[in-house]
């Protein structure tokens, strides 16, 4: 039988310790080397199998790299920092302004009673509270320290068409003014409104000096 000259040492070794018997044997042997060359032959597909892929993990990659290298390279990140800039500067400008925090809550206080006279409603009162500006997990981030939130609990007698126009001068409002919460309460001569409004300040005290509870 002739076999490639691949399995000819493996074939000499065979016959050498292996019984005459089993040597003499053709159909034995060819099985043997057929076996041999079916290992051989996964053996490689393995390899290609797996030079293949790190090949596409490479070109894959070199891809990202390229494409990260671009954005950096290019004009786009200083175009994205103008814009953060200049969306920081128009969200500063919606700020409450005052010199102090009293002096914004007096400024936010009038705010509020005057939309709501403008329309033909009563403030019964308002209570005033600040506290550290938080993110969506109640966390203080680098961004906003030095922020506070101001919120007004606003008490009046309720009129549905006075609470819709003050809600839409809110949204429409220079500043940010926010909505946290409208409950209506049955009363024995007038429905009671309470409704509590937010807003941000800069806090302006000295370092030490405690949000007001």
């Amino acid at each position: 039988m002739n076999l490639p000259n691949v399995f000819t040492p493996a074939l000499d070794y065979f016959r050498r310790h292996v019984s005459q018997e089993m040597v003499s044997n053709d159909r034995l042997v060819g099985l043997l080397a057929a076996a041999g060359a079916l290992t051989l032959l996964m053996g490689v597909y393995g390899f290609w199998t797996v030079t293949a892929s790190k090949s596409q993990q490479l070109a894959a990659s070199k891809a990202s790299f390229a494409r990260l290298q671009a954005e950096v390279t290019g004009d786009q990140w200083p175009k994205r920092l103008e814009t953060t800039r200049a969306l920081k500067a128009q969200l500063n400008t919606r700020l409450w302004d005052a010199p102090t925090p009293g002096l914004a809550e007096a400024g936010f206080e009038t705010w509020l009673r005057t939309h709501f006279s403008r329309h033909g409603g009563t403030i019964q009162g308002v209570q005033m509270t600040r506290s550290p500006a938080v993110g969506r997990d109640g966390q203080t981030t680098p961004t906003l320290a030095g922020l506070q939130r101001m919120t007004a609990k606003v008490i009046a007698t309720f009129d549905q068409n006075v609470l819709i126009n003050v809600l839409a001068d809110a949204s429409e409002a220079e500043k940010i003014i926010i909505v946290d919460r409208v409950i209506v309460r049955a009363g024995v001569n007038n429905n009671r409104l309470e409704m509590d409004v937010s807003t941000f300040i800069r806090n302006t005290e000295p370092a030490g000096a405690r949000a007001r509870p």
